[in-house]
């Protein structure tokens, strides 16, 4: 598996065969490192601790020997997006998913995956809107907005994954499998964005994506496009909120809509056109202004962005554990941390034991003592043992 692992984690950071060669000081070629990744040669033990340093992670994790395959679907990008990009982005996502799966592993967390994939066939975009009805009420949501949309999937298993990219790159939706095909782990991810509204509406695009199964006669990105806007602001909700039918909207209005839906105008103005409540004409005109205005890449109001926290979460608590070293944890956050646990370490009863006085060490060693006195009785020497270590500091 070291072909696949050397090259997934190579171009996810970015690096070219040439970049790779001389971050190890050129102790290896690009052309040995090319062979290495066709699965054409096998590096020396001192070859791939140096690829190892070279790519931030241990050589352990260059053997990775599991057989966990992951799947890319629904990869949205623009046309402008170079190939070198894009399998930049592609790799990213993919080794930022196996890194998920390993923490999973690693503090044995179980898997849960409530997620129907590709629980949905339709074969026309009004299946869509009931698909996003029915998903809501197996997770148990009502009716209402909901308030964090990036909880929420989480909550259900599902990884949400915040990449830093161009704007060339919107989102992709993964699926973990095991040698058998079975789902392990699925991910929605997406740019990390300056609205909030944008990010929302990506992470539902990606969960339609990952729940539907349109026919090969279906739009998908209409389909997933129609899933997220019904899952974000249901039909019965949205007519409550602006009436059945709309001939004037006012900025201020659809302003309050967009915090109150975690949608944007854009997407608001769509949502109500496809269900009739306003129609051609008030939609273009709108959309008009909002060109006029330049808004279409930036709206009134911007929304804060939910941050995902199971990743987080999880890195902390691996770290408190000692399951990780404080340097892989800011590995995998992309950031410097807080090492709580660290500070805790140090103010164990060992530490807090060796700065007291020696009259106050004999004192807790003697009432440990007396509380363990069934193991002194079975080696006699041991309280003797230990006066005379103290002693002798």
């Amino acid at each position: 598996m070291i072909n696949q692992r050397l090259r997934q984690l190579r171009l996810a950071r970015g690096m070219t065969l040439d970049d790779l060669a001389q971050a190890t000081n050129r102790i290896v070629t690009r052309q040995a490192i090319s062979k290495y990744e066709h699965g054409q040669a096998q590096p020396s033990p001192i070859v791939l601790q140096r690829l190892a340093q070279a790519l931030g992670v241990r050589p352990t994790d260059l053997l990775d020997s599991t057989n966990t395959q992951i799947e890319l679907i629904a990869y949205r990008k623009r046309a402008t997006l170079s190939k070198r990009y894009h399998d930049h982005i592609t790799a990213l996502a993919t080794e930022q998913l196996h890194a998920r799966l390993r923490l999973q592993r690693l503090i044995g967390e179980p898997i849960r995956l409530d997620v129907p994939i590709y629980g949905y066939p339709i074969d026309q975009l009004e299946a869509a809107e009931a698909a996003a009805d029915d998903l809501r009420v197996q997770w148990d949501l009502g009716k209402t907005p909901l308030a964090n949309l990036t909880d929420t999937l989480e909550d259900h298993g599902l990884h949400v994954i915040a990449l830093d990219a161009d704007n060339g790159f919107d989102g992709v939706a993964a699926i973990a499998r095991d040698e058998h095909g079975e789902p392990l782990a699925a991910a929605v991810i997406g740019r990390r964005s300056h609205d909030g509204a944008r990010w929302r509406m990506n992470l539902a695009h990606e969960l339609g994506h990952l729940v539907l199964q349109p026919t090969s006669q279906l739009d998908e990105e209409k389909a997933a496009f129609r899933f997220a806007s019904a899952f974000l602001a249901p039909a019965t909700t949205l007519r409550t909120h602006v009436g059945e039918h709309r001939h004037h909207l006012h900025l201020g209005e659809l302003l309050l809509l967009k915090r109150h839906f975690g949608m944007s105008i854009q997407a608001l103005l769509y949502r109500m056109q496809t269900l009739g409540i306003i129609n051609q004409r008030l939609y273009r005109s709108w959309m008009v202004k909002i060109s006029e205005q330049g808004w279409r890449t930036n709206e009134p109001e911007p929304l804060p962005m939910e941050e995902p926290l199971w990743l987080r979460r999880t890195v902390l608590r691996a770290v408190a554990e000692e399951l990780i070293d404080p340097t892989e944890a800011q590995a995998l956050l992309g950031e410097e941390i807080d090492l709580l646990a660290e500070s805790s370490r140090q103010d164990s009863l060992c530490h807090r034991l060796i700065r007291q006085p020696l009259a106050e060490r004999h004192a807790v060693l003697a009432a440990q003592a007396a509380q363990m006195v069934d193991l002194y009785q079975t080696s006699p020497n041991v309280a003797n043992e230990v006066e005379a270590s103290e002693h002798s500091q």
